[in-house]
């Protein structure tokens, strides 16, 4: 007679990882944030503070087509800038909550890296700025003023554009498409290449970084929205839009080589401050602004 234990059949199971909702094996906060979802929530605050802004101004205004509001390109600037504020006051108080980490650490904002660094950065996005203003100018020009053009007729308008643009506009962009929709990407990207298997599980649990081919395919697609972003203040003018594209890749490259969206923001804001400082210098401190169109 065989004394030999009876061994049980394997079971080809793959571990439904999307589905556990055990208590028991709940891993606490992820680790992996801002994710595809964190991202949409972001951006459906983004988009509410900005829409909620516009209408408001209009109304103030007594705005009610569209050809009142291209007579009046500032109140649309006020309203952007007034949106980027509420949008970040409202997710440094919000995703904390959600993360259990503070915001900055969430979208690793990382400042010191942006301290050590930016002996690099500075004159790297100067070289840039330059290289994009070169290649500008061996493209079609724009089929219409765009609405940059249009606010910056007087000196008041110019530096209204200049501020808004160098400070308020890199840090929302920067956080919004380096800070949540690249990461988030990222992670997405991983996770659909996840084997379904306890170990591939375990790796996912016992780490929190991103595969290099998950980091490229992010940089690749986050850039597609923030290029159309600026389309409209290009005039869809694609091949600037097409400039932009190649310039958002070499933020995302500064971001992700730093783990820091300080880094890319220090940069983007020094892109945007030298074109700015081009136009300041070649129209006589915005005294001939008429020059802007020469």
């Amino acid at each position: 007679m065989n004394n030999s234990p009876i061994i049980e059949p394997v079971r080809d199971e793959a571990l439904d990882i999307q589905h556990d909702t055990d208590p028991a094996k709940d891993h606490g906060p992820a680790k992996r944030i801002p994710h595809l979802g964190h991202a949409l929530l972001f951006f459906s605050l983004a988009s509410t503070w900005l829409a909620f802004c516009a209408l408001g101004f209009a109304a103030a205004a007594h705005i009610q087509t569209d050809e009142a509001a291209r007579q009046h390109p500032g109140l649309g600037l006020a309203a952007q800038a007034l949106g980027y504020l509420l949008t970040l006051l409202t997710s440094f108080w919000l995703f904390p909550r959600l993360w259990e980490r503070s915001f900055l650490h969430g979208i690793q904002w990382n400042v010191l890296a942006a301290h050590r660094r930016w002996m690099w950065i500075v004159p790297a996005a100067i070289a840039v700025s330059f290289a994009s203003q070169g290649m500008d100018r061996f493209l079609p020009p724009s089929p219409a003023s765009d609405p940059i053009t249009e606010i910056m007729h007087t000196s008041l308008g110019a530096w209204a554009v200049t501020l808004f643009g160098v400070l308020l506009a890199p840090l929302g962009e920067e956080i919004a498409f380096r800070g949540f929709l690249l990461p988030a990407f990222a992670t997405a990207y991983d996770w659909l290449s996840l084997e379904r298997t306890p170990a591939g599980l375990s790796r996912w649990e016992s780490s929190s970084g991103h595969t290099r081919s998950a980091v490229i395919f992010a940089a690749i697609f986050s850039s597609i929205p923030f290029a159309l972003l600026h389309a409209g203040q290009l005039s869809h003018n694609w091949g600037a839009v097409g400039v932009i594209y190649t310039v958002s890749l070499i933020f995302s490259y500064v971001r992700v080589r730093t783990h820091s969206v300080a880094c890319s923001t220090l940069m983007h804001a020094t892109y945007n401050l030298t074109i700015f400082a081009i136009a300041f210098f070649s129209t006589g401190g915005y005294r001939h602004l008429e020059k802007l169109n020469s």
